[in-house]
């Protein structure tokens, strides 16, 4: 793995470089140091050596004095949320209270009849070598993210968008992600609860990850689904997640304006809204 550390407006991991973009180059935080170290202590762990990649020799050693003197262990938990902040669509750095993870509506029903959130090797019963191949996995993820369940926050668009792209089975145009735009069904968790379960890890990239399986009975906080779709869940929801089912009115909202609307339910859900 790359790890290139640049003057961007985002992060990005696509085929096998993670793009990592600091908030005030070359100048680096405390947080930030450690996020670096724990993706590079998370590749080890994988038996996956990390190329550093940096302009700036003077900020290069500064990371690296950081990485021998921070030996992390497993799960590489944050010492703060902001560790695992994203980027949103206006290239703003995004924490919350709350993850989420984004299906199909065809995916949620499979889920709701297990009640589980499922690591791919688990969802599609292949094994993690062939997956790693197949071509939904455009990014070139790594063998191992795919036993796991991954989330992100729950006030950012990626899961939304990824779900789409799951649905059209390719990237969706700028249209199909406005007027033309479909919903998927997001599942909310409450961060604090997910980073103390067995399973989790923290990997420098993703907010969070839960190996092979997430159970839905003792962690959902709430699930958002678009009203037109109700149908279809009403029968098939286990009666004891039915008091965190929400059905929320699709308007035509595109991607960003929907991700705001399911993001102030979940925040109403705690009084925070």
């Amino acid at each position: 793995m790359i790890l290139k550390i640049y003057n961007g407006e985002y992060s990005l991991q696509w085929d096998g470089i993670y793009h990592l973009a600091l908030i005030d180059y070359p100048n680096i935080q405390e947080w930030e140091l450690e996020k670096i170290a724990k993706f590079i202590a998370y590749e080890k762990l994988h038996k996956r050596q990390t190329s550093i990649e940096c302009a700036d020799s003077c900020l290069k050693k500064e990371i690296s004095d950081y990485i021998c003197q921070h030996p992390f262990l497993p799960p590489f938990t944050p010492t703060d949320k902001i560790v695992a902040s994203t980027y949103d669509l206006h290239k703003r750095l995004v924490t919350s209270d709350y993850c989420s993870h984004t299906t199909t509506i065809d995916a949620t029903i499979s889920i709701f009849k297990t009640g589980q959130l499922l690591s791919a090797v688990k969802a599609f019963g292949r094994d993690a070598e062939e997956l790693v191949l197949d071509s939904r996995n455009a990014a070139s993820d790594p063998i191992d993210y795919f036993d796991y369940v991954m989330l992100g926050w729950s006030n950012t668009s990626s899961g939304y968008r990824l779900a789409m792209e799951r649905l059209l089975g390719r990237a969706p145009s700028e249209k199909e992600l406005q007027d033309k735009f479909i919903p998927g069904v997001s599942f909310h968790f409450i961060y604090t609860d997910l980073i103390k379960l067995t399973g989790y890890i923290f990997d420098g990239y993703h907010v969070a990850k839960i190996k092979d399986m997430l159970n839905l009975f003792s962690e959902l906080y709430i699930c958002i689904i678009p009203t037109h779709n109700k149908s279809q869940f009403e029968n098939i929801i286990p009666s004891q997640l039915l008091d965190r089912v929400y059905y929320l009115d699709h308007d035509g909202e595109g991607l960003e304006e929907w991700t705001k609307k399911v993001y102030r339910i979940v925040l109403k859900q705690s009084g925070k809204g």
